[in-house]
């Protein structure tokens, strides 16, 4: 599937028992995702990265995240191997350092979700700053940022409320002032986003982005 929102329902640190301490958020347009995790506890980042998806098997599907974009400042790639469940969740396996046994490569069990897009405009794409510092995702009626700022990592979650004809923030943590917010602008869609292609350079509040990947939805 070439768009698709994923949230976690649980990570399992072997031999640990599941938890989820996080409200996570994943998108993915083409080869392209950003991935934003917010600590339920006390609505810090957790973890927030953007990068490219590579599939590097089939049988069984087991993918690549490479990380351009890192809160926690790596850039090494993360492998999974993603297996079907009979509830149509997607079972996720592999190997990573475990933040709370002191970064040990450790095995892990994750469980995904994937969600309906909120209502709004029937396209998804994902851009990158030209200075790689900031990264750029909606899904119709959602939109996440992430970005480097000056004072150190910020993320932005936003929902466009149909009903209200307006953005609401969900989230808005970390140095968060020189990245883009739809709440801010006031507006359902940028100008021109409609006809946006991938490989495209367009100006976003004072900033330039390379449009990585852009989808029409169904």
């Amino acid at each position: 599937m070439a768009t698709d929102i994923s949230t976690r329902v649980s990570i399992r640190w072997l031999p640990d028992d599941a938890s989820e301490p996080t409200d996570t958020l994943v998108y993915t347009v083409g080869a392209y995702f950003v991935d934003l995790r917010v600590l339920k506890e006390d609505g810090s980042i957790e973890w927030g990265f953007a990068g490219t998806r590579e599939v590097v098997g089939r049988e069984p599907l087991k993918c690549r995240w490479i990380h351009t974009l890192d809160s926690h400042g790596s850039n090494t790639p993360d492998e999974g191997v993603l297996t079907p469940l009979p509830n149509g969740d997607t079972l996720e396996t592999g190997t990573m350092p475990c933040p709370h046994k002191n970064n040990i490569p450790t095995a892990y069990e994750e469980i995904w979700h994937t969600l309906p897009p909120l209502p709004g405009p029937p396209h998804a794409w994902i851009l990158e700053s030209v200075d790689g510092k900031s990264f750029l995702g909606r899904i119709a009626g959602g939109f996440l940022a992430l970005g480097e700022g000056e004072e150190g990592f910020g993320a932005r979650r936003e929902e466009w409320d149909a009903e209200g004809g307006r953005w609401r923030g969900r989230y808005s943590i970390g140095d968060v002032k020189d990245l883009f917010s739809f709440e801010m602008l006031g507006r359902e869609m940028l100008d021109g986003e409609a006809g946006w292609r991938a490989g495209m350079e367009v100006g976003i509040g004072g900033r330039e982005y390379v449009v990585r990947a852009f989808e029409k939805l169904e």
